[in-house]
């Protein structure tokens, strides 16, 4: 295939096509955009069999990759080549690329919907194509994006009785089968027709937890959900919203279904109140299972909108929901991003009061001047404990020395990579944070090292003197003919070594064999090395 620069790919591969080729894409995609029939259920560039055309028609487009250029072939069915090829074409062009011929369309289908980004509309579960098509391309979908902008159309206005006029309040529960005539939406027939007629169409979508469910089987494959919240405004953090059913709706559907693959979770941007309607605690419908599924997770990833209240500046409300909700991850996690989006914030494990907890008296009680040993101050396990966590990073936020030094003692065996970023300290320094890291162990005791070591006879080294101190003693046993063999001189002995002879009486060994020949012969004959 030779392609000019500039030039699309969907053109290139429809100059290499049949006139019939050309008549059938031309009529596909005018059907996808202007039918309501047929093509109008082609989202995503299908070849539309539903119409009556012929089927030599379709034969032919099939067939296309039936070409007569042997390298284009050997370069298409190689899966290395063909993939590498895909993952580098533009979405754009691998669209127009399915609707070339049905192999281009399979081939091509695992890198187009790889990577899916949904924003949440009222008709963005409801439909019945896009059910469909979720349905058809689901299985190849690995990251979700989704998307649930904050906007004027999002906030709830307060509920009215429409006989009194009063502000009525509501309590939502979550209802994971579809609703009836003897079970209606929202508790009761008043409340439903309440809420139906004053509250939007995208609250219902929200609301709709059974579609959820029913969208979301089809990401078998699912191994990376990100969900995003942008536009949120802090002067609005009080008033109900269509994000925050929309988030309870999408915690139940990961929880009711088996998404096994589902290992990364990235929530960027997320808002105080998403955090507690995710949480598979304290969240509206959360039950004993939904801590089970969400502690399978591996990889997360947090960027949290700082928005400290101003009743308790010192510790803002949202900040314990955030360590309640990260605690559900411990078991498993491995790699843990966090980030405060806005002012600085304090670090996810930062202990309150580190005084009173580690050495059970109040701040107040401990005499004027003194100070408790920074050594003593991080041995207790942190608030927050990952046993397998390998890779963690912190950004925008400020900590105490006591309390970086305290986590990263309490991981320096399985951490492998700690990153702080436009971090702020507000007492101690760096050299305190980092002493768990940067302390070298204590140098361990050598223990004296022992071996069993062989006998051997090594002519060498051994002096005809020693040979003639192996002492060979036979007996017979009783009831038996056979010899038994001690050789006592060779074992340690607790008796005082006998004085070596004098130095003019030994000889000097021989190289080899030779000056050893006696000695040898005989503990041979004496059966000392016997193979019977």
């Amino acid at each position: 295939m030779n392609c000019n620069q500039g030039t699309p790919l969907g053109h290139v591969l429809a100059s290499k096509a049949s006139s019939a080729f050309s008549t059938t894409s031309a009529a596909s995609a005018t059907s996808a955009g202007t039918s309501r029939s047929g093509g109008s259920r082609l989202l995503f560039g299908e070849i539309d069999t539903s119409s009556d055309r012929s089927s030599e028609l379709f034969a032919s487009v099939c067939s296309f990759v039936l070409c007569d250029s042997s390298t284009f072939l050997k370069f298409w069915l190689e899966d290395k080549c063909r993939d590498t090829f895909l993952a580098c074409v533009p979405k754009e062009d691998l669209a127009s690329l399915r609707l070339a011929c049905h192999d281009f369309s399979v081939r091509a289908a695992p890198a187009l919907f790889n990577d899916l980004t949904i924003t949440f509309r009222s008709s963005t579960f409801t439909r019945p194509a896009r059910v469909a098509a979720l349905d058809r391309l689901g299985f190849y979908v690995k990251t979700l994006r989704f998307n649930l902008p904050h906007s004027s159309e999002t906030f709830l206005p307060p509920l009215v009785d429409p006989e009194t006029g009063a502000e009525l309040s509501f309590t939502y529960t979550p209802q994971i089968e579809a609703p009836t005539a003897k079970r209606p939406k929202y508790g009761d027939i008043g409340t439903t027709e309440i809420l139906t007629r004053q509250w939007p169409t995208l609250f219902h979508a929200a609301t709709n937890v059974p579609a959820f469910i029913r969208s979301f089987s089809a990401f078998v494959n699912l191994s990376h959900l990100k969900v995003c919240c942008p536009g949120y405004d802090q002067t609005q953090r009080y008033r109900r919203g269509t994000v925050d059913y929309a988030l309870i709706s999408l915690r139940i559907a990961v929880e009711q279904n088996n998404l096994n693959s589902l290992d990364f979770l990235t929530l960027s941007p997320i808002y105080p109140g998403g955090i507690l309607h995710l949480s598979p605690i304290l969240g509206y419908g959360a039950s004993p299972r939904s801590a089970r599924r969400w502690s399978r997770i591996r990889h997360l990833t947090m960027h949290v909108v700082n928005s400290p209240s101003p009743q308790l500046a010192n510790e803002p409300d949202h900040f314990k929901l955030l360590q309640t909700y990260i605690r559900n991850f411990q078991s498993n996690l491995t790699t843990f991003k966090f980030r405060w989006i806005g002012s600085k914030g304090r670090t996810p494990f930062q202990r309150r009061i580190i005084s009173t907890e580690l050495t059970g008296e109040h701040p107040a009680s401990r005499a004027a001047g003194t100070e408790e040993p920074f050594a003593a101050r991080h041995r207790s396990t942190p608030l927050l404990y990952f046993p397998k966590l390998q890779h963690a990073e912190f950004e925008n936020a400020k900590a105490a020395a006591d309390d970086i030094a305290q986590f990263a003692a309490a991981h320096k065996r399985t951490l492998g990579e700690l990153n702080f970023d436009d971090i702020e300290l507000t007492s101690g320094t760096w050299n305190d944070a980092l002493e768990p890291l940067t302390k070298r162990p204590r140098a361990a005791r050598r223990s004296a090292e022992t071996a069993d070591i062989p006998i051997m006879l090594s002519p060498t080294t051994l002096l005809p003197a020693a040979m003639e101190q192996v002492r060979i003693t036979t007996h017979q046993e009783s009831g038996s003919g056979r010899k038994s063999l001690r050789m006592s001189s060779w074992l340690p002995s607790k008796r005082k070594p006998k004085a070596p002879p004098p130095v003019a009486s030994i000889k000097k060994p021989k190289d080899g064999l030779l000056g050893s020949e006696g000695q040898l012969r005989k503990a041979l004959r004496a059966g000392v090395f016997s193979w019977r």
